[in-house]
């Protein structure tokens, strides 16, 4: 069994990922106006301590929920690491 904290890492990544880099939310960073706010949204240091802190509250407030979304981007981030290696 992988740990719940190798689980929420790879979440956390996947959210950050999905926020600052993919182009499905592309069209919603480009609406962010000019200055901090669009820094921010394409910062992934920035963005990570948010999803980070996101996944740790997720985690224990709503465990049941949170685990099947949790495993979901996890297993995305592997694939979307490994694809890129290939």
């Amino acid at each position: 069994m992988i740990p719940v904290l190798v689980v929420d890492a790879l979440a956390a990544y996947r959210l950050t990922r999905l926020v600052t880099e993919d182009r499905i939310t592309a069209p919603l960073r480009d609406r962010v106006p000019a200055g901090w706010a669009s820094e921010l949204v394409g910062c992934s240091w920035c963005v990570g301590v948010w999803a980070a802190a996101g996944v740790v509250a997720a985690r224990r407030l709503a465990p049941r929920a949170w685990t099947p979304v949790a495993e979901v981007l996890a297993v995305a981030a592997v694939v979307g690491i490994t694809a890129e290696t290939l």
